[in-house]
């Protein structure tokens, strides 16, 4: 049996994409790491099982991007929660307002609209975490830009998931490999978002003053990007 055959990385993919499921789900147990585990296997997804560093093991990459994403996730995932929570109370406040007045349909929809605006951008966070080094509010900030830039993708994305929940609550089982699949079904559109983000802000790294030799290992991955430094570089160059 030839081992570069279509067949056999058919099935090599769908092993990592196991392993990526696996490790997103024992390392999101804490509820509060949630976007940081996501970062990682968007990451693996990528890089590892479709991109450039296909057929390497995922353990070592989910784990490199996993650590370097945990503080900064742990802060999106606690604004996360407060942000549902609030979201939460204020569909369950319209829904009641509904029972009692109709003004209180309108509430509901202007709930709706929220969270599903919210939801949205949340898909969007650890694609983003896993490619930018930046402070959380500039995190956030790009996770909404992406969001609101192409909404009716957003609204894809968001109808997707439901719909892979929904499949979960059908199949149990499914979930072992379910969040790797919807990983890989929105890469391929968003990655082209991201790399067109990252040349159109000059974030794309060239030139021998930013190569490899120079920038530590994690600066020299376009997933480890200082986004606000590399923006301050290129204001100077423009007042300049």
């Amino acid at each position: 049996m030839r081992y570069d055959s279509p067949f056999i990385k058919f099935l090599e993919a769908i092993a990592n994409m196991l392993i990526g499921t696996f490790l997103w789900f024992l390392f999101s147990l804490p509820v509060i790491t949630v976007f940081a585990s996501g970062a990682a296997l968007y990451h693996c997804t990528v890089k590892v099982i479709f991109g450039e560093k296909k057929g390497n093991g995922v353990f070592r990459d989910f784990f490199d991007s996993y650590r370097s994403n945990l503080v900064p996730g742990i802060k999106l995932s606690l604004i996360a929660l407060i942000a549902l929570l609030f979201v939460a109370e204020g569909l369950w406040t319209g829904y009641q307002i509904w029972r009692i007045n109709i003004w209180g349909l309108l509430y509901l929809i202007l709930g709706i609209v929220i969270s599903s605006i919210v939801i949205c951008t949340l898909i969007y966070i650890p694609p983003v975490l896993s490619r930018f080094e930046a402070p959380v509010l500039s995190i956030i900030r790009l996770a909404v830009w992406f969001a609101m830039k192409k909404p009716l993708r957003s609204i894809f994305y968001l109808l997707l998931l439901g719909a892979l929940i929904l499949g979960i609550q059908a199949f149990p089982l499914a979930i072992v490999i379910i969040p790797g699949v919807y990983a890989d079904l929105i890469r391929t559109y968003l990655e082209k978002d991201l790399q067109k983000f990252i040349e159109e802000n000059g974030l794309a790294q060239d030139g021998p003053e930013e190569d490899e030799e120079t920038l530590p290992e994690e600066e020299a991955d376009e997933s480890s990007i200082d986004l606000d430094r590399r923006f301050a570089e290129k204001e100077g160059k423009r007042k300049k």
